[in-house]
């Protein structure tokens, strides 16, 4: 059995991208929001198909350059007074619907520039060393915009006006936050795909809560978690002949599972 490095080191960044991000989408109540992102992430990633052929830029550039924007569409209705729930809600609907006009415009004019399907249930094992620095420079950026703040995420997820009368700009962390969401979505989407990005995001913390007595503890088992996950996913893809993220959910789910038997708070 044949196993490339490659494929460790590319679901290992995700893993530890999406385990860091998921203990601040716990704290700051953006489960709604993070579950949404991928449809963002699935438009700007095929947008950056066409963008890329005609400026001559790389694709995931492309991709990043309108999915990042796209993301603050909802602080910006949540700051005209739109309640969150509702911005995200339209999110979602002009993401979905975009998506489904981008896809068929790259399927019917740009038939031969990649593969949407990779991005729908995720290709790690194809990945190129160009491929892997990318995702690992995805990762490293994802963690330092959101481990080293964790505990001022906390704390706006608690209360948020007590926390911006001590002086915290809450602006600036909430666009820490939705950057970091959008770049973990965008940039990692081929190797974990569409799918499984809903998964990765929400349920590393959800397993840490059921193992953890504080929230310390958390944060080291939610991405210790993740990338557990991410490691003998891949493994058990290899030997199954499956998909390596179709494992890595199961995986997290049987984590998840164990917490509750063990009489986790879920």
């Amino acid at each position: 059995m044949l196993l490339d490095p490659r494929w460790f080191i590319v679901v290992g960044a995700a893993a530890l991208a999406y385990g860091s991000l998921s203990p601040v989408v716990a704290a700051r109540r953006l489960q709604f929001l993070a579950a949404s992102l991928p449809h963002g992430a699935l438009l700007a990633t095929v947008l950056g198909i066409p963008l890329s052929s005609a400026t001559g830029l790389p694709p995931s550039l492309c991709a990043l350059t309108v999915g990042i924007p796209l993301t603050y569409m909802v602080i910006i209705l949540v700051r005209r007074g739109v309640p969150e729930e509702t911005a995200t809600s339209v999110f979602v609907s002009f993401t979905a619907s975009a998506s489904i006009a981008v896809i068929y415009l790259v399927l019917t004019r740009y038939p031969s520039e990649t593969s949407l399907w990779s991005y729908i249930i995720g290709d790690p094992l194809l990945v190129t060393w160009r491929d892997t620095a990318y995702a690992a420079a995805v990762s490293a950026v994802v963690v330092a915009m959101t481990l080293p703040f964790m505990r001022e995420h906390v704390l706006l997820g608690l209360d948020r006006d007590s926390a911006r009368l001590t002086g915290l700009r809450a602006s600036l962390y909430d666009y820490m936050a939705y950057t970091a969401l959008a770049l973990a979505a965008i940039g990692l989407i081929r190797v974990v795909g569409f799918v499984l990005e809903h998964v990765l995001i929400l349920l590393p913390a959800a397993v840490a809560i059921n193992f953890s007595k504080s929230g310390a503890e958390t944060v080291y088992n939610s991405v210790a978690s993740a990338v557990a996950a991410g490691t003998a996913g891949v493994l058990l893809a290899v030997v199954l002949g499956q998909n390596p993220s179709a494992m890595v959910g199961f995986l997290l789910l049987a984590f998840y599972l164990t917490g509750l038997v063990r009489g986790g708070t879920g």
